[in-house]
């Protein structure tokens, strides 16, 4: 819809000011090869992630890392079988067929060699102790397509909520997302549903979880088998939690001790967890890997029939990512019908924040707000994965009340408390339709569409799929409502173009009858409702470009009725035009449009050459609002008819003169405001003569004059020098030639002790060879902004101003903000630097500050570019008052420092993008 500007490696390139046209890092380190190939050597390092490549290359001593192999189990067969129990048997082994075939021969050479190694299946991969020799060996294997090193994930750091006198009869969560009407209405609260997590472990007994773990037998008899992996190998046996996170998510899930504590959304499902969150890598692997298909106690007698149908995964990492941490794991959780629920992670409230593996697009990720339905601030905020919205919904994360070791409450806050919410929602959903059991793209679809819409515009999306709650708020009655009880059938089709019969992806189909679906086809135009209650329906089918379509449809029982829908093509026509700047410089704009009926979304311009162009039926009148990305300027507006020719709309964007902030914009004049100034140094042409001399550390700690910040200008007795003060603070040459109406203004305090003080304000029109005084106090305090008309400066360049402190026994004289010329914005002589800064090793942005070298006032810092899906994080933008080759610096925390020399055009702008090495790296 806009001329692309992918993140990529660019060149330096000017474009005039015309309006017609877990991450894992590291440094690589050379490795040796098990052959003598030099391509083929190459291609073998190319394999071994840089991270690792450091971590082998810095010493001797044998490191941990994961050996990953090309082979791929397909599950696509084994997804569709509709028996619960044969499903998720066909699923582990086809998982366990494509590992031991691949694996087989490196396990063989591991073992004869004597390396330590464990083997994966759920992952087709191995983890290894080894050094560079190995790492080199292992990459020159065939089947072998990576090495990464190990990695860390911990639960998202929660913190306390504040305690209540009493416990609600129904905590506040449990009931805000209507789990207990839920309860009332359809008499459902998870019957038959098992659910599980990945976390801390739990206290198995405790009285608001006891009942509903699935290892008690009752009479005081619990089996632990199949019910608890010890992956941390910390509890042995039986379940414990020596933290209390797992035991609080599982609370929130099902929680209730029949004694006034209802704290669990489906306290009628049963549970089972694994404590892999978050020890090791290894342990988060082997719980994903056992929950596909659970084992006794010794790790025997694998039974996929008891795995889990939802899996709570209240971890990620800690810092925002889209790494693809246990992707391969979560792909076979959906192909074995198990919902996984994961946290959106809890580094708001910046945008981009979301953690992996929540951030990915597989993945159904919860966001946090509290018991006022405003988003909780350091709940995650999208994008995701590739501009994915993030979370996908939103549940109480805030003062949630649930279970911890010990038989006690606590409250806290986390997307770790929000994400049980939904997975207990979905055993509540599942529970009262059986014909929704494994089907997780029904499910998806119907959390989405019941969801309570929350708009929220900080980080990008839509009023009803936003950054910050997704598609709005869990409202389990509102699922409950939808879910299919009773017999079902489906409902499928394809929605092709009614001209040339070409399949139509990414169309939102609408299907409404006794309850409502909303789908959108595939990348081969097809569609599915999942089940339906048996029923009339009809089918509307919505894409841009396109008029809408419509069909009916008859659900029976068992079957799945075909309903294909044709769209007749609206006649388009492009609008396509350059955004600039109006004031002066003239360069291209990174802007945004909004046009009115247009339902994609902005439209923004290139950040390089302010360009747009976007197609928009015809016959039609359009609004587009466009408003520079840039600080500092107005928006425009341009109202136009769009008919069978293609049009061009250029915008030139006007500075906001009261303001005077879009950058290589400046008042006109001289200013000094002192705050880079330190002790008795001057700056900028400035001459400080006399004594005791002007200061700007403020000696005497006396208060900033009224109006002023930071540091200023101060003439102080408690800097010494005897009775006699006479110290003079002087202006370098202003050249007034162009300015018919100059004038000064400052910000002052001025505190005499007796009219022996004096405080004069000079000034010269002849570069400082005679003075007029132009303001004077002796007794009388002065404080505040003071504003001096200089006509006899009009026209004059050789202009300078002298503030002279004199008298005896004196107090303080202090000044900032010194201001000399008319109060214009008027453009400054220099150019832009556009571009983006991103880790050298893995490509991921980086907010970077780059900055004019020497000059930090000239300086800009990465923002995320939320709402922009072809602009990636890390653009910058910074204007340099200097043209010609400049130097530049990039500088980021746990970065090393990068330089680099620009060509700097005048009026124009100039890309430079910037890969940081990590420090250390």
């Amino acid at each position: 819809m806009r001329l692309a500007h992918p993140r990529r490696r660019i060149t330096t390139v000017v474009v005039a000011a015309v309006a017609t046209v877990l991450a894992l890092n590291g440094a690589a380190t050379a490795l040796p090869s098990a052959t003598a190939d030099p391509e083929t050597a190459a291609a073998a390092q190319a394999k071994i992630r840089p991270q690792l490549q450091a971590q082998l290359g810095a010493g001797q001593a044998p490191v941990d890392f994961w050996v990953y192999f090309d082979a791929k189990a397909d599950l696509a067969a084994a997804s569709a079988i509709t028996d619960w129990n044969a499903r998720g048997t066909a699923v582990a082994r086809a998982l366990k067929r494509a590992a031991d075939e691949s694996q087989r021969a490196v396990r063989e050479e591991l073992t004869a060699s004597g390396v330590t190694y464990r083997s994966f299946w759920a992952t087709n991969a191995i983890k290894v102790t080894g050094g560079a020799d190995l790492a080199a060996r292992l990459a020159a294997k065939r089947e072998v397509s990576s090495l990464l090193p190990s990695f860390t994930v911990s639960p998202p750091p929660v913190t306390k909520g504040v305690a209540r006198k009493a416990a609600d009869a129904v905590e506040w969560g449990v009931a805000d997302i209507n789990a207990d009407d839920v309860w009332s209405q359809f008499g459902v609260r998870g019957e038959d549903i098992t659910v599980a997590s990945i976390d801390t472990g739990a206290q198995f007994d405790h009285p608001a979880l006891v009942r509903q773990y699935r290892g008690n037998k009752g009479d005081g008899v619990f089996d632990h088998n199949y019910n608890w992996f010890d992956a941390a190998g910390t509890c042995g046996g039986a379940p414990c939690d020596s933290d209390g996170h797992g035991t609080h998510t599982l609370g929130t899930m099902v929680g209730d001790d029949g004694a006034g504590n209802q704290i669990g959304v489906a306290p009628g499902a049963r549970w089972i967890t694994a404590n892999g969150c978050c020890p090791d890598d290894a342990a988060l692997i082997s719980s994903g890997q056992w929950l596909l298909e659970p084992t006794d106690l010794n790790g025997q007698h694998p039974d996929a029939s008891k795995r889990p149908h939802i899996i709570n995964n209240s971890w990620g990492t800690t810092t925002p990512s889209d790494a693809p941490f246990l992707e391969d794991i979560s792909l076979a959780w959906t192909a074995s019908g198990i919902f996984g629920v994961w946290a959106n992670g809890n580094n708001g409230p910046g945008c981009r924040t979301s953690g992996a593996p929540g951030s990915r697009k597989i993945n159904y990720s919860v966001g946090a707000y509290d018991s006022g339905h405003t988003i909780a601030g350091f709940s995650s905020r999208g994008a995701g994965q590739d501009g994915e919205i993030k979370p996908n919904v939103a549940a109480p994360g805030v003062n949630v009340r649930s279970s911890m070791p010990g038989n006690t409450y606590a409250n806290l806050n986390g997307t770790s408390m929000a994400a049980p919410h939904a997975a207990g929602a979905i055993a509540l959903a599942w529970s009262a339709a059986t014909s929704m059991v494994g089907d997780i793209a029904g499910t998806r679809s119907l959390l989405d569409g019941t969801a309570i819409d929350n708009p929220d515009g900080q980080c990008g999306g839509t009023d009803d799929d936003n950054n910050a709650f997704g598609e709005g708020r869990l409202d389990a009655l509102a699922l409950l409502k939808q879910v299919p009880r009773g017999p079902t059938g489906r409902i499928g089709g394809t929605v092709s173009d009614a001209g040339t019969a070409k399949p139509l992806p990414g169309a939102t189909v609408t299907i409404t009858g006794p309850v409502s679906r909303e789908v959108a086809t595939d990348a081969d135009g097809a569609y599915q409702s999942g089940a339906l209650p048996v029923g009339s329906y009809t089918i509307g089918v919505r894409k841009y470009g396109y008029a809408p379509g419509m069909a009916q449809a008859q659900v029976r029982e068992g079957e799945t009725t075909t309903a294909d829908v044709r769209l007749v093509a609206q006649p388009m026509s492009t609008v396509s035009g350059t955004v600039t700047d109006g004031s002066g410089h003239g360069w291209p704009l990174y802007a945004k449009l909004v046009i009115d009926g247009y339902p994609l979304g902005p439209v923004f311009t290139d950040p390089v050459t302010g360009r747009y162009s976007v197609r928009l039926p015809r016959s039609a009148s359009y609004t587009m609002r466009v408003t520079a990305q840039y600080p500092g300027y107005q928006a425009a507006e341009r109202t136009f008819e769009l008919g069978a020719a293609d049009l061009v709309q250029d915008a030139a964007l006007t500075v906001d003169e009261s303001a005077c902030t879009a950058p290589g914009y400046r008042w006109s004049g001289v200013s000094e405001d002192f705050d880079d100034w330190a002790d008795t140094g001057t700056r900028n042409g400035w001459q400080i003569s006399g004594r005791p001399g002007w200061r700007f550390d403020n000696p005497g700690y006396r208060p900033v004059p009224d109006g002023g910040d930071g540091r200023f200008a101060v003439a102080d007795s408690a800097t010494g020098g005897g009775k006699r003060y006479d110290t003079k603070l002087t202006s370098p040459v202003i050249d007034l030639s162009g300015d018919a109406a100059p004038q000064l203004t400052f910000h002052t305090s001025y505190y005499p002790d007796d009219d022996s003080q004096r405080a004069d304000v000079d000034l010269s029109t002849d570069g400082g060879r005679t003075w007029k005084t132009v303001w004077r106090q002796t007794s009388d305090h002065a404080l505040g902004k003071v504003t001096l008309p200089l006509p006899q400066a009009a026209g004059r360049e050789d202009v300078r101003i002298r503030f002279h402190y004199q008298g005896r026994d004196a107090w303080w004289w202090a000044v900032d903000n010194v201001f000399v010329g008319t109060r214009a914005c008027r453009p400054v002589e220099g150019g832009l630097v556009v571009g983006f800064v991103d880790d050298r090793d893995t490509g991921a942005p980086v907010f970077a500050t780059v900055a004019r070298t020497g000059h930090p006032r000239e300086a800009g810092t990465g923002v995320t570019t939320p709402v922009d899906p072809a602009v990636g994080d890390g653009l910058y933008w910074v204007f340099s008052s200097t043209v010609g080759r400049t130097d530049f610096t990039a500088s980021a925390t746990g970065y090393q420092t990068a330089t680099a020399t620009i060509p700097v055009r005048e009026d124009a702008v100039v890309t430079q993008d910037w890969s940081l090495v990590r420090a250390g790296g």
